[in-house]
């Protein structure tokens, strides 16, 4: 059998001995082909984009203290809540907050990610090439944080230290990171994602041969 990995190095633990059956294909993010909301096309500034939880684990925090602790940043502000009501946040003028929004659009633009820890939202958004300063709550998450600062590819910060100077430290020390979150995005391009994936398949599964990649 094959066990596809959908991480990679230097996100993932270095190390030598990893069984032949699992493949690291890196994180295969896929997303809505979603247009970009007009507001989004206006804004000038470099943007900070802040997520939560899919799944209601009581994070709304962190966005409030996101807002208020960039709220005298040179940033915007794109905080998305698909488990929260927006309508119950205090949204200074440099912020959005939306339930859902297409995070690709942000992120091509964004200078750094506030993320819940998750590993998919944290995994995008080093696919960019844009630092992370996550803030895990629980599961996986505190994982997934811990591998965000192995990396040097952002900061973490556990929810239960969470405080508006505390993430602001946090986040400006961030946007420093860039140049390892670029080579984790870089090991998730070179592991091949969705066609490294499928050639896995077809050679160990199917007794197929791998194709040749175009030149």
């Amino acid at each position: 059998g094959v066990l596809l990995y959908l991480t990679a190095e230097p996100f993932e633990y270095a190390r030598s001995d990893w069984p032949d059956n699992i493949v690291m294909v890196g994180p295969c993010a896929w997303e809505p082909p979603t247009p970009a909301p007009p507001w989004l096309t206006q804004i000038d500034e470099p943007l900070v984009l802040v997520t939560t939880s899919s799944e209601f684990q009581d994070d709304g925090q962190l966005v409030q203290t996101a807002l208020t602790a960039l709220a005298d940043l040179p940033v915007h502000v794109v905080a998305t809540l698909p488990s929260i009501d927006p309508e119950r946040f205090q949204v200074p003028n440099n912020a959005h907050v939306e339930r859902f929004l297409s995070h690709g659009a942000v992120l091509q633009r964004a200078v750094c990610a506030v993320t819940h820890g998750g590993m998919g939202a944290t995994q995008k958004a080093l696919a960019y090439g844009v630092p992370v300063c996550a803030v895990p709550f629980g599961r996986d998450q505190f994982e997934v944080a811990r591998r965000v600062e192995v990396a040097h590819a952002g900061t973490r910060l556990p929810a239960k230290h969470l405080s508006e100077a505390r993430l602001l430290a946090k986040v400006q020390a961030a946007m420093t990171m860039q140049a390892g979150a670029q080579r984790v995005a870089a090991g998730y391009r070179d592991a091949g994602g969705p066609s490294t994936a499928a050639d896995a398949v077809e050679a160990r599964l199917l007794a197929l041969p791998r194709r040749t990649a175009n030149p």
